[in-house]
């Protein structure tokens, strides 16, 4: 029983190195990007964004419009004319009928149409990279939430294990017990760390289905969704901190933001701008008109045609208004430019500490693994001691104490180091190929 017992806490140090079948990391983050609904909702408003970029909503585009009255009328009428005529009319019938079709179209405005039509296009792209931001908020989630799931599940495993271990010594002490060689109370120790044993693999379990559903939540199916995780925590990156640097300043989300944000607030300036140039406009209509009355001189007028012009003008003063919006969105540009510079810093700041903290978790996990399978081998010998009685009961407690603090701190600086190679990703815009 205890080489088997060896076999167990062996396997236990390569737990890694196997995978069940089940949801891959890659699934879970194809399917949250398919169905996470912050995802879904930054897609609606990079639609909404990409609609609003056209000619008509940058005024370059002319307006058609085509209108049509129609009025009637009954009246009583009396009218005396200067020819000493009278005349008079109960029920005269009157309508008037008419139908236009017009034309405007601004065919300069100072400019202002170009700049807002190159405002529209940069928020298309702004709304681009706010969806690709999200898209990388919603991995990160979903990769912290998965490894969390098999970090959990490794938990339980080695406590089982452990478990295992706990079944064994307590038929020992038993066995001690009945001979006579040990007393009652190395037995009740022995039967008190298996009860710890359990009540530590339900606690696990009860996190383990906490962390399930936070992952059905990201992916937007039941929280009860039962899942069955076939990766295992593997980290084999080997970043260089000036080629991070490099990449972060070209697909660092936020940094690409900020810098689409200030390309948006200076085409404000020329937008206010363009209020203190001329305008033209060029004006066109075809009208028709019909009237016919009962009563008066003319019984019926009837008219058809063409009609066209210009308008231009050109605003002289509005009290300052518009030299006072200039200054202002100058302040605002000046005020984007120094976020965009504060942006940078805190992404070089953010890459260098990631990048420290992924090389000092690296060196952890490689000290947990030493230690874990140190732990494994002192307490095979203390067991092979206990078992012909040449340690007690208290120095076996404490060893196998020590391979469970080696197993959960393993396991713990493995998955911590897997959220620091995924922030250290994101980061530098990689999280996303």
């Amino acid at each position: 029983m205890l080489h088997k017992i060896f076999l167990i806490i062996g396997l236990s140090c390569a737990f890694l190195a196997n995978a069940q079948s089940g949801l891959t990391i890659d699934e879970a983050i194809k399917t949250g990007l398919e169905k996470n609904y912050s995802v879904m909702i930054v897609k609606n408003e990079k639609e909404i964004a990409k609609l609003q970029n056209n000619l008509g909503n940058a005024g370059m585009s002319p307006t058609v419009s085509l209108n049509a009255n129609l009025n009637m009328a009954s009246v009583n009428s009396h009218q005396e004319f200067n020819t000493g005529a009278i005349q008079d009319r109960a029920g005269a019938q009157s309508n008037n009928t008419g139908v236009s079709a017009n034309v405007n179209w601004m065919v300069f405005d100072g400019f202002r149409m170009f700049a807002v039509k190159k405002r529209l296009s940069l928020s298309e792209h702004l709304s681009a990279i706010e969806l690709r931001q999200q898209m990388e908020v919603t991995i990160y989630d979903i990769v912290a939430s998965y490894y969390d799931i098999v970090r959990i599940q490794e938990l339980i495993k080695a406590a089982k294990q452990n478990l295992t271990i706990y079944e064994e010594r307590k038929k020992l002490a038993k066995l001690r017990m009945e001979i006579g060689s040990d007393s009652k109370v190395d037995f009740l120790l022995t039967q008190s760390n298996e009860n710890r044993a359990k009540s530590s693999i339900i606690q696990l379990e009860l996190q383990l289905l906490n962390a399930k559903a936070r992952l059905n939540t990201l992916l937007s199916q039941p929280v009860d969704t039962d899942i069955q995780t076939s990766d295992s925590i593997i980290v084999n990156f080997e970043p260089n901190l000036d080629a991070l640097k490099k990449d972060a300043l070209k697909s660092n989300s936020s940094l690409l933001i900020s810098k689409q944000n200030e390309l948006i607030t200076e085409q404000t300036i020329k937008e206010a701008r363009a209020a203190n140039l001329p305008f033209l406009q060029i004006n066109g209509a075809y009208n028709f008109t019909r009237a016919q009355s009962q009563a008066g001189v003319v019984f019926l007028n009837r008219q058809a045609g063409f009609n066209g012009g210009v308008t231009a003008g050109w605003l002289l003063f509005n009290g300052t208004r518009n030299s006072k919006l200039v200054k202002e969105r100058n302040i605002l540009y000046l005020n984007q430019k120094y976020a965009t510079e504060q942006v940078q810093q805190q992404m070089d700041a953010q890459v260098y500490n990631s990048y420290q903290r992924y090389l000092l978790n690296k060196n952890i996990v490689a000290l947990e693994r030493q230690n874990l399978a140190d732990s494994k081998e002192v307490l095979e010998v203390a067991l092979e001691r206990y078992k012909v009685g040449k340690t007690n009961l208290l120095e076996t407690i404490e060893t196998q104490k020590n391979l469970e603090d080696a197993q959960v701190r393993y396991i713990e600086s493995l998955y911590t180091m897997k959220l620091a190679e995924t922030d250290l990703l994101r980061t530098n815009g990689s999280l996303i190929k």
